[in-house]
């Protein structure tokens, strides 16, 4: 009886392990089904760290590997200035660590707000906006 048990808890166990596996939406690596907005965030969040990390070796390094967005359909002066200013705005305006008493100073959440600000609809609001306003929106789908 005993085995039996036994047999029949260590086959509920291996049936229930076998049945947990978590589904996870596919990531689209071509660039989603905007690219001309993806483009505009991307270098939106790189300017973010371009300005944080001024004075230092970690944009240099970065670019050492990083080829940056696979797709970069928006050429415009204007777009490009506009994407800079964005950028450096927001870096001055992250306020210092309030949850991080054993920061140095010049530390601060550089990566975590620039990942945030980039998953923003405010940003996404934002990049429509400026595409539009230079003429990029039919091609990249912005009505």
């Amino acid at each position: 009886m005993k085995k039996i048990g036994l047999t029949l808890i260590a086959g509920v166990m291996l049936f229930s392990n076998c049945s947990i596996k978590y589904k996870y939406p596919k990531f689209d690596f071509g660039n989603g089904p905007n690219p001309c907005l993806n483009a505009f965030k991307d270098k939106v969040f790189i300017a973010i760290l371009r300005e944080c990390y001024k004075g230092t070796d970690a944009m240099k390094e970065i670019s050492k590997r990083d080829a940056g967005n696979p797709y970069d359909g928006i050429y415009s002066l204007e777009i490009f200035k506009a994407i800079d200013s964005i950028g450096i705005d927001f870096a001055k305006k992250i306020p210092p660590p309030s949850l991080c008493p054993e920061c140095r100073p010049g530390e601060n959440y550089f990566m975590a707000q620039a990942l945030h600000f980039y998953r923003s609809h405010e940003l996404d609001s934002i990049a429509r906006a400026e595409l539009k306003k230079e003429g990029f929106g039919f091609d990249c789908g912005i009505k």
